[in-house]
């Protein structure tokens, strides 16, 4: 087969510095396969050249180097090459895919990430809303296949496109990975110290703004803990920057900006918990890592956490600062769950890789 794969979000941005979002997606699952895969041909397509450099011989790289917008990219060059380079199958890793001036038989997988431009659209930049309003749903209607990275976002998908499952398209749920290994913690010597760890951007939805006021009554009530953020700046919170600064707790806050993967795992292995407090997400990844590193994880309930953490998590209502404050005051009396591993086994990027060939080599060849 000949593969194609929009390698777009990497954007000429460092791929070995970059650990968040659909750069760290794709770089991780490109990786694996290029490992697994010594049968098929793949062709990167990016519209600027970025870092990442296949070793593997059967694969190439094109790079457009233009000053064309991503999207625009997409739309317009990229069914250019596909039909150039006779490829058999598509990957659309960032749920939006060429769709129009596609070649006939030509089979695109997506993967589906999240509805948050349908959920909270108010929570999203100008720019990325009205790309997916646009191109989400001819993308969905163009795939061959679609790949949501949970069976929570799964359940979104046919919500919201009921005709999908009366179509014959491929549906598979196929999770993330972790590239922070689990780690014999008996051999490994742990000394948690007083503070709470949260690593994402500060982007609306992410729920920091709660979260810090969920703080100030844990810390109002004598329990003093301090909290670590680390991720980009984000978009859309001049509310939270205003109560970072004028906070009664602001000097137990602290903006750490991008971590390397080292001091992210030493983060993660000396913090009391990670909190994760997003109200919405297509997987949370940060809850996996954590888990991964035996860290206790305080994290959302009724969201996608529940199904990727399980009874590994303590959970609060992510819209109540009572509720969020109340149960990092009991965990911090209390402790949390003693963490299964065994659980989370399911969730690696080896196996992401190897059930995402097994799609591609699907809609080439249904059963």
């Amino acid at each position: 087969m000949n593969i194609g794969v929009d390698i777009k979000a990497f954007k000429g941005a460092s791929t070995k510095t970059s650990r968040t979002g659909i750069s760290r997606y794709i770089t991780c699952i490109l990786d694996e396969l290029q490992e697994i895969d010594t049968e098929n041909d793949y062709y990167l397509m990016e519209c600027k050249a970025s870092d990442y450099a296949p070793v593997n011989p059967r694969w190439k790289k094109f790079s457009y180097n233009g000053k064309m917008l991503g999207t625009l990219w997409l739309q317009t060059v990229v069914p250019k090459l596909i039909k150039k380079h006779d490829i058999d199958v598509f990957w659309a890793p960032e749920q939006i895919g060429p769709v129009f001036g596609l070649p006939r038989g030509v089979k695109v997988v997506t993967t589906i990430h999240d509805f948050t431009f349908l959920r909270y659209p108010q929570t999203c930049r100008a720019s990325v809303l009205l790309i997916q309003k646009l191109l989400t749903a001819p993308t969905i209607k163009k795939s061959a296949a679609l790949v949501p990275v949970s069976d929570y976002v799964k359940k979104e998908l046919l919500d919201l496109y009921p005709y999908v499952s009366k179509t014959r398209k491929i549906i598979r749920t196929i999770g993330l990975g972790s590239d922070i290994k689990s780690l014999d913690v008996k051999s490994y010597p742990v000394k948690r110290e007083g503070f709470l760890f949260f690593s994402g951007n500060m982007e609306p939805r992410k729920n920091l703004y709660r979260l810090i006021k969920a703080l100030e009554i844990v810390n109002a009530s004598g329990v003093e803990i301090d909290l670590q953020i680390c991720g980009p700046s984000g978009w859309k919170n001049t509310d939270l920057r205003e109560l970072m600064e004028s906070s009664p707790i602001k000097h137990r806050v602290k903006h750490l900006g991008y971590l390397s993967e080292a001091d992210l795992s030493n983060r993660y292995l000396t913090c009391a918990a990670v909190v994760f407090p997003s109200i919405y997400e297509g997987f949370g990844l940060p809850v996996l890592e954590a888990l991964n590193l035996n860290t206790p994880v305080l994290t959302s309930k009724g969201t996608v956490m529940e199904e990727i953490a399980g009874q590994n998590a303590l959970y609060f209502d992510p819209y109540d600062e009572h509720s969020i404050a109340e149960t990092i005051t009991d965990f911090l009396k209390t402790g949390g769950p003693v963490i299964n591993h065994e659980s989370l086994n399911k969730y690696t990027w080896r196996k992401s890789a190897e059930e995402l060939l097994a799609v591609f080599r699907e809609v080439v060849n249904p059963r």
